[in-house]
């Protein structure tokens, strides 16, 4: 019982942190941090449900209160401000998003349709908050993978829905004779200049926007030798991820690979336990995502006349597919 319970009370003290994140409770107390008069000055927050936070905060050990004033804990404090070069308050604010969709996953298991719409991406805000995350979520592995994927005779590469461009980053510094594409939606392409604009590939990039599942390839986009797919199509349907690879197939060179970096499952579809667990998010986000075997994702390829040529797990959440387009 004890261990159910736990798991049942955990959302507690997440939503406590994710509601912090959200309000910017960190950042309004950031150095010298503030008595609740003075938060409530600044914000116009509610009184009763301030003091009741900020008091939960300092009760799980993530504030520190003296006297009346309320502070980061000092150790905490660079990894909860929105300056954090790791973009985790960022990963906070989505994962309060995430939240709310979770909140009826039973209402999806019986089909009825969400109350709230989906998350729109293509608004401002939202996008730059998705797009950081995303950054916080994989910024320090991207080597690592881009490492794991053959480059050898490679000319062109595109990471296609890219977003903030820390893997195309990390293949444009391994290869310094690469010409590398980050294709995304016009909005996420933005955000990436400002977030790619200190990077000493930067002159290197080619950006492109295209919105891959809607509309036909762009014709500035060259033949490929490498199109690299990263955490994609977890967001599509296994039909709609299929007609991705079609419009792709065509684009790729005679012995070019589209490489797909995802959150595989294991064919028995139950483990790796994050994977699993990332599908229920795949359920409460998106209309049709999921998490996805290799054998799916190779039979997208090969219907695309696609050959695998190999499938590696770099990690519990990470799983490299290639796929090879016959010379």
């Amino acid at each position: 019982m004890d261990d159910l319970d736990r798991i049942a009370i955990g959302f507690q003290e997440a939503k406590i942190l994710l509601a912090a994140a959200e309000l910017r409770v960190f950042d309004l107390l950031k150095g010298e941090g503030a008595s609740l008069p003075a938060l409530l000055a600044k914000t116009g927050w509610d009184p009763r449900g301030a003091r009741i936070l900020l008091d939960a905060l300092v009760a799980i050990g993530l504030l520190d209160k003296r006297e009346g004033v309320y502070r980061n804990r000092p150790e905490l404090e660079p990894r909860l401000l929105e300056e954090d070069p790791d973009h985790f308050s960022w990963m906070l604010r989505h994962r309060n998003l995430m939240f709310r969709k979770w909140a009826s996953i039973e209402d999806r298991v019986r089909g009825v349709a969400p109350s709230e719409p989906r998350p729109q991406i293509g608004e401002a805000a939202a996008n730059e908050n998705f797009i950081r995350a995303m950054l916080s979520a994989s910024g320090r592995t991207a080597p690592a993978v881009a490492d794991a994927v053959p480059l050898e005779g490679v000319r062109t590469l595109a990471d296609i829905g890219g977003g903030p461009g820390h893997y195309l980053d990390a293949f444009a510094r391994r290869k310094p004779d690469l010409e590398p594409y980050l294709v995304d939606l016009p909005i996420t392409l933005g955000v990436a200049r400002k977030l790619l604009a200190r990077s000493p590939a930067f002159e290197r990039f080619r950006f492109v926007a295209w919105d891959a599942y809607a509309e036909p390839v762009p014709g500035v986009l060259p033949a490929l030798d490498v199109a690299f797919l990263s955490q994609l199509v977890h967001s599509e349907s296994p039909e709609a991820n299929r007609g991705l690879f079609a419009k792709l197939a065509p684009r790729i060179s005679p012995g070019g690979r589209i490489v797909v970096h995802e959150n595989v499952l294991d064919p028995g579809r139950s483990s790796p336990r994050a994977a699993a667990v990332f599908a229920v998010n795949m359920l409460a986000m998106t209309p049709g995502g999921s998490t996805y075997t290799e054998a799916e994702i190779v039979s997208w390829g090969e219907d695309a006349g696609l050959e695998r040529e190999s499938g590696a797990r770099l990690g519990e959440r990470s799983y490299l597919v290639v796929l090879r387009k016959p010379r």
